[in-house]
């Protein structure tokens, strides 16, 4: 029976600082097993000193506690486990002989007690701190945790993570009678000292947290002692947390840190809070959480089923899912697509990843998941993803996304139309997916939906004057031709939209989503595709021209039924 410790561990920069290194050493000193579920690349080189280790890369979803799913799940397949420490690496060794002492004494207490906390708050309800906590082997074999276990899945904030998981384990330990307790467990007089602390905190964010899971406004539930005790909590546990020494949200004497710091740890200590402090900021819910990428291109985070088959499949599918309710709506669509295909995916929603993959890796050979920051809509993130190369690999692409037009009553009746124009029936699919293959068509669009009337022109004129000059040697000075597929679901080949990988990123900067209906620059590039893809000598077809460019035929009758 073995003892191991679940390591998880992030670095806002991907790297792996020596404080870390640090923690390693000290838990391959105490456990049998170290299990480290990183999402940075860790060189071997770093880690090769260390006994019994295992490095498990995943993808940056789900927080610290899929992680701990990941690593419980490997040690529990792989050895007879009899305790385990959740531990990540949210926190700073002061004292590595004080750190080690505190491995000690929770090792030596799992003997007497089921579950042994570092510290245990108040913060929201009562809850053992998840950061450093050891499980012994009547809760790890327990069925309830099983079943917790694997109900754990990316979310779409800290604060539900914190609250399904974090607070959802210690409820369960509660509710199933299991002995607990923790190194540090403070008086009602540290807990009442502590709150005059938190109760001259600005704005009162933390109190309206909190009503979202405790029904009581009892002060002592506003109490963290890895905050509000940090210099009791470095003393007598050898650590203090990165978040305190990073943002100091409750004002505290930190003084401390340069005593008990040992020699030569606390400058390279306090040089990664510096490296870090830009990359966080406290949100309305009290909790510090990282700042998503300011770039004027929404930054993305990627998650795969399976790897794409290069040279092997090459049609794919571009979908930005907002509303994942339509996942089975899109997955009947998909299922036209009679050819093997890839799919990648966008969505603001990390929370979605796991329907995503669960529904459409029966469809697709491969699923990638990339979550962006909600900025132009599917445009947004798909320039993104086009951009960095990743679609260049095939020869079709059909973009589609979930839309719903909420702002119009006709907006499932447009969604529909659209859906049956791209991919309605497994001809059309096909005949679209022959005419790109042919070399000579660029796009393939729902004809009935190729606008040219001037009043479709919005507050976009321009904004496509200036993207067109950007991109190609054409000048867009004089005329400026106006045809394109309203809805933005068309086939294409991706070298002939090549020029959008030529506009300088600070040309695209999309806006915050506000519910704009016209005039944003994803408007303005919903209206060029089919300008860039005549720059590059391919035309603009429907499959009933059969590759002919459909400007030489009239549109300018045409309507939408939501534009």
């Amino acid at each position: 029976m073995d003892k191991v410790a679940i390591v998880a561990h992030f670095d806002p920069n991907s790297s792996v600082e020596a404080n870390f290194l640090d923690l390693l050493a000290c838990l391959s000193e105490a456990f049998d097993h170290t299990v480290l579920v990183t999402t940075s690349k860790i060189e071997s080189n770093l880690v090769k000193g260390l006994p019994n280790l295992t490095v498990i890369t995943r993808p940056n979803f789900g927080y610290d506690f899929y992680s701990y799913r990941v690593g419980l799940t490997f040690a529990l397949e792989n050895w007879q486990v009899r305790g385990a420490l959740l531990v990540n690496s949210s926190f700073a060794i002061l004292s590595r002989d004080t750190f080690r002492g505190t491995l000690r004494r929770m090792s030596e207490l799992i003997g007497s007690y089921d579950v042994v906390g570092a510290t245990e708050s108040l913060q929201f309800s009562w809850h053992i701190q998840s950061y450093l906590m050891l499980l012994g082997s009547n809760v790890l074999e327990a069925g309830w945790f099983q079943a917790f276990l694997a109900s754990i899945e990316p979310t779409n904030s800290k604060f539900d993570t914190i609250v399904r998981f974090e607070l959802g384990l210690s409820v369960g330990i509660k509710q199933n009678n299991n002995k607990v307790t923790t190194l540090i467990r403070p008086k009602l007089v540290e807990i009442g000292r502590a709150n005059d602390y938190w109760d001259h905190d600005r704005k009162g964010v933390h109190a309206a947290a909190r009503s979202v899971v405790s029904n009581t406004n009892s002060s002592a539930q506003k109490f963290n002692p890895v905050h509000h005790l940090a210099e009791f909590v470095a003393r007598q546990l050898g650590y203090v947390k990165f978040e305190v020494l990073r943002d100091n949200p409750h004002e505290i004497d930190l003084s401390f840190v340069d005593e008990l710091c040992e020699p030569g740890r606390l400058g390279a200590i306090q040089e990664m809070v510096s490296r870090n402090r830009l990359r966080y900021a406290r949100g309305a819910d009290s909790l510090s959480a990282l700042k998503p990428d300011s770039g004027p291109v929404p930054s993305f985070k990627l998650a795969r089923w399976r790897q794409p088959n290069v040279g092997e499949v090459t049609v794919a599918v571009v979908l930005h899912l907002y509303y994942a309710e339509m996942i089975p709506e899109i997955c009947l669509l998909l299922k036209n697509i009679v050819l093997p295909f890839d799919l990648h995916v966008t969505t603001p929603f990390e929370g979605g990843v796991t329907e995503i993959f669960s529904n459409f890796s029966e469809l697709a050979q491969s699923v990638s998941v990339y979550c962006s920051e909600n900025r132009g809509r599917d445009i947004g993130p798909f320039v993104s993803i086009y951009r960095s190369g990743v679609l260049d690999r095939y020869d079709v692409v059909l973009k589609l996304h979930s839309k719903k037009s909420t702002y119009s009553a006709n907006g499932s009746f447009w969604r529909d139309r659209l859906y049956q124009s791209v991919a309605g029936d497994s001809l059309t699919a096909l005949r679209s997916i022959d005419l790109v293959r042919s070399g000579r068509t660029g796009i393939v669009g729902p004809h009935r939906y190729y606008l040219t009337n001037d009043r479709f022109w919005g507050a976009n004129r321009e904004t496509m004057r200036r993207l067109l000059n950007e991109m190609t040697a054409l000048d867009f000075e004089q005329d400026l031709e106006l045809g394109f597929f309203a809805g933005s679901m068309f086939w294409f080949a991706p070298r002939a939209l090549e020029p959008l990988k030529d506009i300088p990123e600070t040309s695209l900067s999309f806006e915050q989503e506000d519910g704009q209906q016209d005039g944003t620059l994803a408007h303005a590039i919903e209206r060029v595709f089919c300008l860039i893809a005549r720059s590059q000598g391919f035309t603009s077809s429907s499959v009933i021209l059969g590759g002919r460019d459909i400007r030489g035929y009239s549109s300018v009758d045409n309507e939408v039924p939501v534009l």
